[in-house]
């Protein structure tokens, strides 16, 4: 009988190790146009919990081109282009085209029927959509810096400049669409697997070298702070950045917004509460 539970134990631990016996994948989410990208740390962190061919990156645009990426030699998928088209529509379509390619990379490419989202900036606001839209699908949903409130430089053009041709997304970030239509519609935690939940983790960045991409960011914590009397990680003033209704993480302060998605100690604690 024990010899019998232990080649048990060790089977299960084999297929732990192996990433087999793991309920839930994990899919990875982009904020506003995919300029804010994942960093080779912060991905390897995410394989190294799940395993080789349980982590899933999604780039919404229109392409469903699914593509490998070798990671200290575990593997990573993907679906999409990797440029600034991806994440430029409104949060609707954003997450009708996640739901296009989950389905795609179930049937395909292995991902699990349920599985654990970590969604950065405005893609935890299409992760919230998605779950309402295709329920006991998601078991946790981690958002890193998410405008759960919205956040104001959605009204500043010296801002939205820098998206140029994101119209529609940029619309779906001011506080009124937000607060006023959004959040009533969907309200956290929605329609998640037994037993999950949303769980917000925010930055703050201290105005010196929140740089981003092509320096949006220093622009964006000088609006928030001298406009509209707010600290911010750059793009989400503090207060906006969790929600009633979710699991408040921590704040990493002195990490910007970009930090978020390229910082590995961010995806170690994501991880924590997105566990296979």
């Amino acid at each position: 009988m024990k010899k019998t539970l232990g080649i048990f134990l060790g089977a299960l631990m084999f297929l732990a190790v192996s990433g087999y016996a793991f309920a839930y994948d994990l899919v990875l989410i982009h904020g506003l146009t995919n300029k804010h990208q994942w960093s080779t740390a912060f991905l390897d962190k995410c394989l190294a919990t799940y395993g080789s061919g349980n982590v899933y990156v999604l780039y919404l645009n229109d392409s469903t081109r699914v593509w490998t990426r070798s990671i200290n030699g575990r593997t990573l998928y993907c679906c999409g282009e990797n440029d600034y088209t991806a994440g430029d529509d409104s949060v609707n379509t954003q997450a009708s085209l996640m739901k296009i390619k989950t389905d795609k990379l179930k049937a395909s490419y292995g991902l699990s029927s349920q599985f654990n989202v970590i969604a950065h900036s405005m893609g935890g606001l299409v992760s919230r959509r998605y779950i309402y839209a295709n329920p006991n699908t998601v078991k946790a949903l981690v958002t890193l810096g998410t405008p759960h409130k919205g956040s104001p430089l959605a009204y500043e053009g010296s801002w939205i400049s820098f998206f140029i041709g994101a119209g529609p997304a940029v619309d779906c970030l001011k506080p009124s669409w937000v607060t006023g239509t959004f959040n009533p519609a969907y309200p956290a935690p929605g329609p998640v697997v037994s037993g999950g939940g949303i769980y917000c983790i925010g930055g703050d960045g201290d105005g010196w070298d929140c740089w981003g991409w092509g320096g949006e960011l220093q622009v964006g914590w000088d609006l928030l702070f001298t406009v509209h009397w707010t600290d911010s990680d750059g793009a989400v003033p503090r207060a906006s950045d969790s929600i009633a209704g979710a699991t408040f993480v921590t704040r990493f302060w002195d990490y910007d917004h970009m930090e978020l998605v390229t910082k590995a100690d961010v995806a170690t604690k994501a991880l924590l509460y997105a566990r296979p």
